[in-house]
């Protein structure tokens, strides 16, 4: 190879090794260049707003929630309350001492309207003594009332309504407030049935002291003169019974008339509580169903409420004139017989327990009714025993109120 061929070549090759560098050099430092992050830029200005898009399609109706439950107002727990703490002022009901009255009207009319369906109105005057002192003739007028005790064979004297005047004309007697009253009277014009009727008003002491939610009663001395004849004809015991809006009022809600109630409508507790109290005293002519002798209240906090009244059936009053239905299948009222629902023994023992537990209270009831004879009170005091016993006894209590239960309200 000449001279100038092999310097032509050493200096291709040498210009080739001297670009090697240069070239990966460059590569590099340009990677170096793009990998270190540069300062932040100016905020740039905010483009232009977007068209504005289709308004879609209308959806399909939904169904119909469920409607809620009419939730009380302030204004009817207010009147609730106000209409509970009046019922619980009543002065006839402040006091257990019994009440002396005269009540003055045509009593041979009143015997001879003995129709359960009659409205007739007898003008009467009632006389009390009022809060001062002083006698007060109050005019009223009188109803006859009932059913069985109307009968000319059963009760010479029967139950009446009073209707009492306005309300000024009542203040400062014992019957402020009073719009009406049951008055229980003493039927036969004998010793025996005024006793009867004070082992009725027991009856009434002892389911107070059961519960507060029932009817209270108001023993009284009552003098009739007839307003014909001008003269008097007796004075007997007698015996005022609460009003049944006062004892709806001071149960907080209102009665409803509505038969053929079932066990399932009413608040199970309270109907637990009343079937015991009515096998207890030995009371068989009760029935939700029917709506006799019981008064159903209608409550927005507990549910339905039933409150028995009338007890001159039961075997504790012992009336000559009382007897069982006889479907029921017992030969007389002081025969007990359980007509409350059927429960198990674990829903009924509570209710049980809590009667057991006043048995003190009930057991001293009887002594404390003025007027009532010693034999009287004795007697009572038996009958009341034996239920306790039954009650003490498990096995006993649950062939009472577990086996005898009733299975249809109807029945």
């Amino acid at each position: 190879m000449n001279r100038s061929r092999w310097i032509g070549l050493l200096l291709a090759v040498s210009c080739a090794v001297a670009l090697v560098p240069a070239t990966t050099a460059g590569r590099l430092a340009a990677q170096d260049t793009l990998s270190t992050k540069g300062k932040k830029g100016e905020k740039g200005d905010k483009g232009p707003k977007g068209e504005k898009a289709p308004k879609g399609e209308k959806g399909e109706k939904g169904e119909n929630g469920d409607k809620g439950d009419k939730g009380e107002t302030a204004t009817s727990r207010a009147k609730i309350a106000k209409d509970s703490l009046e019922a619980l002022a009543r002065p006839l009901f402040a006091t257990r001492e019994p009440l002396a009255f005269t009540l003055i009207a045509n009593f041979g009319n009143i015997a001879k309207d003995r129709d359960s369906t009659s409205k007739v109105r007898h003008p009467a005057t009632l006389v009390v003594v009022d809060s001062a002192g002083s006698e007060r003739k109050i005019p009223v007028q009188l109803r006859t009332r009932g059913h069985f005790r109307l009968k000319r064979s059963t009760c010479r004297f029967v139950n009446l309504l009073v209707l009492f005047p306005g309300k000024k004309t009542l203040a400062g007697t014992p019957f402020e407030g009073q719009e009406s009253l049951k008055l229980g009277g003493h039927c036969q014009d004998d010793d025996r049935y005024e006793q009867l009727l004070r082992r009725e008003y027991l009856a009434y002491q002892i389911l107070n002291e059961v519960t507060p939610r029932s009817f209270r009663a108001r023993l009284a001395s009552g003098s009739y003169i007839d307003s014909a004849s001008g003269k008097k004809l007796t004075t007997r015991a007698a015996m005022f019974i609460e009003h049944e809006d006062d004892v709806a009022a001071r149960a907080g809600g209102k009665v409803r008339e509505f038969r053929r109630a079932l066990f399932d409508d009413v608040d199970f507790k309270t109907l637990d509580r009343m079937a015991i109290f009515e096998y207890m005293i030995g009371n068989t002519d009760w029935s939700i169903y029917a709506l006799h002798n019981v008064r159903l209240v209608v409550t927005d906090s507990v549910g339905v409420l039933p409150i028995p009244y009338d007890f001159d059936f039961s075997g504790l009053v012992n009336a000559p004139y009382a007897g069982p239905a006889p479907q029921l299948q017992i030969r007389s009222v002081r025969e007990r017989l359980y007509r409350g629902p059927c429960r198990t023994w674990d829903e009924l023992a509570p209710t049980v327990a809590g009667f057991t537990a006043l048995r003190p209270a009930i057991m001293a009831l009887p002594a404390r009714v003025p007027g009532l004879d010693r034999g009287e009170v004795r007697d009572a005091e038996e009958f009341l025993s034996a239920f306790f016993q039954t009650a003490a006894d498990a096995g006993e209590a649950k062939r009472a109120f577990i086996d005898g239960c009733l299975k249809k309200p109807g029945a």
